[in-house]
């Protein structure tokens, strides 16, 4: 099983006519302050640092992250697992979610604020990945604000690095908070460039990641599937498409407003630990600029899971 076939209604949308392309290149770059810019503003797909950890580290995480892993609290599409909180968790993702919803929000922050010591505390074990490419991003961009987004003159904190898994075929989907969290004001809704970092801390068969040449817009919702939070193969069928295969160790990036989707893994017993199958195992974190028009002061730069 390669990625996961979608047909949402018996008449399916037509496919989407292809849009000329900001894509330079379809190859991944190496990280630089250049190319962090060009993915930012959609103009580069992908972003790869092999041996960002070396296997030994991987094996660190694996072994102390991978049993902790539990589902998603809410989630319309296959199986995720995770240690820490996603944001999107709390977001309304099928149609019928935008009716129902509640507390939402402050539940998140509630969640969030139990997880928000984890890369303080794992750095104090020599785990310090996180906040190596925190500072690493924050270094590149002097003139910026780089911080973990907050809410509420900073009382309200949101998580970033989170550790999570997905060995089955997800929908074709993107992240762009602006959609995905209009049903409150979040800050995260004030970006107007979105990306995000996975660093691969397993060794998988399977689980590629496919990003379609395809950024979210307002007619992307034609494409839109009712029951979860993906959206019809049609949308992406003639675009350009660029591929990261996982390697432990390496730090990508890409933009999460492009159209993306990951493949399935080969489910392979995961003994030294006594799971069923070895979880594809990443940390990851959005990161979302809100530009000086709207700080009204220096560009803020963003993080949160």
């Amino acid at each position: 099983m390669g990625s996961l076939a979608q047909s949402y209604a018996a008449s399916p949308p037509p496919r989407r006519p292809v849009k000329p392309s900001k894509w330079k290149r379809t190859d991944d770059v190496p990280l630089t302050r250049a190319s962090y810019l060009d993915l930012l503003h959609g103009y580069t797909p992908l972003i790869k640092e092999s041996k960002f950890l070396s296997v030994e580290q991987c094996k660190d995480y694996e072994a102390l992250m991978s049993r902790k892993l539990t589902p998603y609290k809410h989630n319309t599409g296959p199986l995720l697992t995770k240690y820490g909180v996603a944001q999107f968790e709390y977001q309304a993702q099928a149609a019928d979610d935008f009716l129902k919803r509640s507390d939402e929000k402050s539940q998140y922050f509630q969640d969030a604020s139990q997880f928000l010591n984890l890369h303080s505390d794992l750095a104090a074990q020599g785990l310090d990945a996180w906040m190596r490419v925190f500072h690493r991003i924050k270094n590149m961009f002097p003139e910026w604000d780089v911080e973990i987004a907050t809410e509420d003159n900073g009382t309200k904190r949101y998580f970033s690095g989170i550790f999570r898994a997905l060995n089955d075929a997800t929908h074709i989907h993107c992240d762009y908070s602006p959609y995905d969290s209009l049903t409150e004001d979040w800050i995260i809704n004030q970006v107007e460039a979105q990306v995000v970092f996975n660093l691969y801390l397993a060794p998988v068969s399977g689980g590629r990641t496919i990003v379609h040449d395809v950024q979210w817009e307002e007619d992307a919702l034609k494409y839109r599937d009712p029951k979860s939070y993906g959206y019809h193969a049609n949308l992406v069928e003639n675009s350009q498409k660029a591929y990261v295969v996982p390697e432990p160790g390496a730090l990508c990036f890409f933009n999460s407003r492009n159209m993306h989707e990951v493949e399935h893994v080969d489910k392979v017993p995961m003994a030294e630990l006594g799971l069923s199958y070895r979880p594809r195992l990443t940390l990851s974190s959005f990161m979302g600029l809100i530009p000086s028009s709207k700080t009204g002061s220096k560009p803020r730069l963003i993080f949160w899971s």
